[in-house]
């Protein structure tokens, strides 16, 4: 009897984009209930822009 992998190959990399996106969603989502709570207009665009930036500062 075979048993199919538990992971395929590849996978890892999947995983690690996940959790990669996840910690920079939930920073910039962070972000931007921090600046609503302060009564900053703009704060979407300072969580977009964390996450934006998290996402371009650790990919390469």
């Amino acid at each position: 009897m075979r048993t199919l992998p538990v992971l395929a190959d590849g996978s890892f990399v999947l995983i690690g984009v996940f959790v990669l996106l996840l910690l920079a969603g939930s920073a910039g989502y962070w972000v931007y209930l921090d600046g609503t709570k302060r009564g900053i207009d703009c704060a979407p665009w300072w969580g977009l822009g964390v996450l934006w930036l998290l996402l371009l500062g650790v990919v390469p």
